[in-house]
């Protein structure tokens, strides 16, 4: 007699029962660690061109300050990431789950301040005045002065400038370079810089300050078209790639988006310790921040990072056990995030072959790869020139001493 299984029929309880076992395992997949870097919200410009009529006395708090709308950029940001992490972070603020992290410059701070606000809204026992929906949450930072992490390009770096001086020489950047020569030729007609100037950094500049001017509803110059806007920013993005990548990307990338990933490796790997509390850590920056880090890792986009722009790392623990990351990046507020996968790495990855992955970007010794001696390091050696100096006039003094007494005793003798 022929038996079948009650499986094989896909009654409608056979059905409830593998959909029950397929999300039972789906569930147990558990996301265990989150970092963020993010852009800061909208600003002023960093500075007006020489003949732009709207100098720092036009904006509210001067020049390269937060304005209301990135104040609102990443409170809604906030909201989002609340959202999102819905069920993982604690309802509240739980200083063992989260850490924040900006550079020393205040749109990079107050964004953190606005997005955490957006984060975490005070609840119950929270609330300490009941008009005010907010809670003071820390965010660390360092001197720019100090700050080795967050604020890239570094500059102390003589073997990164030497890589950038060789990138403007190099035949790749003045082939994507010699379309727009005459086109810059006439931004420094109009904006007052010198070519060489423009060329230096403050082509982009220009850029921001047109585009911080025209969000803002300041009345831009005639000369400045829709269509002369479109090649600032192309030519902007050129200079992102040049900076970044281009010319010996990998040895840029050890020398500034690696030093980053590094860190976040880190903390990803310190994370998957069972003792480890800590749920996410957030890093407030820059667009060159972002376009550093997903340069090293090679899932940039070539655009320059919006305000607000937010790359995730999520690591999560698969029902195998094992550990894998995903990353995503937000960049338009109207969508969500979309995934981002390392060259030979299908999304999620394996946290053991993501780590593979980025390890050629990865030093040990950044200041030896700068080309950097170390304060101690040239006091000592200093010391040990100066020494084997005196040790040697010593040496040539008693020599002559010597000789001197010798002499004299041949002349006592005649």
């Amino acid at each position: 007699m022929k038996v079948t299984s009650p499986c094989f029929s896909w009654s409608p309880c056979c059905l409830l029962l593998l959909f029950h076992l397929f999300h039972q395992n789906a569930a147990e997949r558990k996301l265990k660690f989150v970092v963020l870097l993010y852009r800061h919200g909208d600003r002023s410009p960093i500075e007006a061109y020489p003949t732009d009529p709207n100098k720092e006395d036009a904006w509210p708090q001067g020049f390269e300050q937060l304005s209301k709308i990135g104040i609102q950029q990443h409170y809604e940001l906030g909201k989002y990431l609340r959202q999102r992490y819905s069920g993982f972070l604690n309802t509240t603020y739980n200083r063992h789950e989260i850490y924040v992290q900006s550079t020393d410059y205040d749109r990079t701070l107050m964004s953190a301040q606005a997005n955490l606000a957006g984060m975490f809204p005070p609840a119950d026992k929270e609330i300490w005045n009941p008009s005010i929906p907010w809670q003071p949450i820390p965010i660390h930072t360092m001197p720019l002065s100090q700050e080795q992490l967050l604020t890239q390009p570094f500059r102390n770096c003589p073997r990164f400038d030497e890589l950038l001086k060789a990138t403007s020489l190099s035949k790749e950047f003045q082939t994507l370079l010699k379309p727009y020569q005459v086109f810059i030729q006439s931004i420094s007609q109009a904006t007052g810089y010198t070519v060489p100037v423009l060329m230096s950094g403050k082509l982009w500049l220009v850029y921001d300050t047109l585009l911080c001017e025209d969000i803002h509803n300041f009345t831009l110059p005639k000369w400045a078209t829709p269509d002369v806007r479109v090649k600032l920013r192309q030519l902007s993005e050129l200079l992102l790639l040049a900076l970044f990548g281009l010319y010996k990307q990998t040895e840029k990338s050890q020398l500034q988006g690696g030093v980053l990933m590094k860190t976040i490796l880190k903390n990803i790997t310190e994370a998957t310790t069972p003792s480890s509390l800590r749920k996410m850590i957030i890093y407030s920056a820059h667009d060159t921040t972002i376009g550093a880090l997903q340069m090293a890792l090679g899932v940039s986009n070539g655009k320059l990072p919006p305000y607000a722009a937010c790359h995730f790392f999520e690591l999560h623990q698969e029902n195998n056990g094992q550990y894998s990351i995903e990353m995503f990046y937000r960049n338009d507020s109207r969508k969500d995030p979309y995934p981002l996968s390392l060259s030979g790495c299908a999304s999620p990855c394996p946290l053991q072959k993501f780590t593979e992955l980025v390890t050629p970007i990865i030093v040990q010794d950044w200041e030896k790869e700068c080309g950097i001696t170390k304060k101690n390091e040239g006091i000592i050696t200093g010391l040990a020139v100066a020494v084997g100096f005196l040790i040697l006039f010593i040496i040539i003094l008693l020599a002559l001493l010597y000789r001197f007494v010798i002499l004299r005793r041949s002349y006592e003798n005649i």
